[in-house]
């Protein structure tokens, strides 16, 4: 009867072995980050609610000048 088990261990202690060895590299690689500074966070932030707040109110005004011609569309029909 093979059994996988041999050397390894059962399935949990694979299972903790891999898991630990997972955990190791992530730690690893998250040592390489190069995270940014406060004030680059800070800056970036406000790009993205500038971006947003300009992609919504030309969302928010295509969505009326629509509204205003479905309208006019539908007077004239």
């Amino acid at each position: 009867m093979g059994s996988d088990s041999g050397s390894n261990g059962n399935f949990l202690v694979r299972f903790y072995r891999t898991a630990v060895q997972f955990l190791g590299e992530v730690k690893a690689e998250l040592l390489k980050v190069a995270w940014p500074t406060k004030q680059e966070t800070v800056a970036s932030t406000w790009v993205v609610i500038t971006a947003v707040a300009i992609v919504a109110v030309w969302i928010f005004a295509a969505d009326k000048a629509s509204a205003l011609l479905m309208s006019l569309l539908q007077r004239a029909f």
